[in-house]
């Protein structure tokens, strides 16, 4: 009977350790099958010309011809490959806001100083491939590294020229994910335009000019201006979903959305901001999870009023989860 149970728990003890040599090996071997993928992305700079309503027209640079440019997606560890061809008339290039990538791939006015790297700074009608191996989870973003000409150094971007990089943690359960910018808008525009935009849309007048659309034209004249010159989001209740929210300008800004829980995941480690505003300064990111607990239109809005009321708003369109 003695040798039975040594048997037995020799047994046990002999599946306890192989099973965690197994899930030893097993997670190496995935860690190693990610760290040796490859995500890569073809981009081009392309002028274009974006209807901000009641006639007013921005003649904007862009990634691909959208303000913002493509959202970038890579996992963390994996390798991100971004393979840019420069169609537009002035010389401009990409700009990674990650860590720890070779000088070659800065993509500024350094690397024709250098002479290192200096093929990533495009001229018109060139193209260059920059590569990235980031391996910290988090939003990030891109934009032109390089101004040409008389234009200042902050004209490029806020001509148009900028886009997101999501870099997602292989452990975490996938959830939605959204981008939001806060941003001003550039110069090259014909007719009446206010000066502050998300996501390269700026809905002329704020808050009054959402009014006054819905007495002039119903609610059909509004939800025309769904995501043409007014974001909209759409979501579900219970829904959780991460947004990713981006201050490209050089303004201060601010995010305010009513009703919604939204923990900074970012930057207060799953906490809210006091008052359940999010500060942004010039340059600041911070990833957001969302959930609406009820239905409704809500208005989302920078809580400065000012820039609210010159083209700053936003909509979440909120349904029940059973509709």
């Amino acid at each position: 009977m003695r040798s039975k149970r040594v048997l037995a728990v020799a047994a046990v003890g002999l599946l306890l350790v192989g099973g965690a040599v197994l899930g030893y090996w097993s997670s190496w071997f995935r860690q190693e099958l990610h760290a040796g993928a490859v995500r890569e992305y073809a981009l081009e700079i392309v002028a274009k010309d974006i209807e901000l309503g009641d006639g007013a027209v921005w003649h904007a640079w862009t990634y691909n011809g959208t303000v913002p440019g493509p959202t970038l997606r890579v996992k963390a560890g994996e390798t991100l490959r971004v393979r840019m061809r420069n169609r537009h008339t002035l010389t401009h290039s990409f700009h990674a806001r990650l860590a720890g990538f070779s000088f070659e791939h800065d993509g500024s006015a350094a690397n024709l100083v250098t002479g290192i790297g200096a093929a990533g700074v495009l001229v018109p009608g060139n193209e260059h491939l920059y590569e990235y191996r980031p391996t910290v989870p988090g939003v990030y973003y891109y934009h032109t590294g390089f101004a040409d000409r008389e234009h200042s150094g902050v004209q490029p971007e806020a001509q148009g020229l900028y886009g997101a990089i999501v870099v997602q943690d292989p452990k975490e359960r996938t959830l939605r994910e959204e981008v939001l910018f806060m941003g001003e808008i550039g110069p090259h525009t014909e007719g009446a335009v206010d000066p502050f935009i998300m996501n390269g849309m700026g809905f002329p007048g704020g808050r009054k000019g959402l009014l006054a659309v819905f007495h002039r034209e119903g609610n059909a004249g509004l939800r025309a201006q769904f995501n043409k010159t007014l974001p909209v989001f759409k979501a579900k209740v219970n829904e959780s979903f991460k947004l990713h929210v981006i201050n490209i300008g050089s303004h201060q800004h601010s995010l305010y959305i009513p009703s919604a829980a939204v923990p900074s995941l970012g930057v207060l480690g799953g906490r809210q901001w006091p008052a359940r505003v999010v500060p942004l300064a010039p340059g600041a990111a911070d990833t957001l999870l969302v959930k609406f607990t009820e239905p409704g239109l809500w208005l989302f809005r920078c809580h400065i009023p000012s820039h609210a009321d010159q083209g700053m708003i936003g909509l979440f369109e909120v349904s029940d989860a059973a509709r």
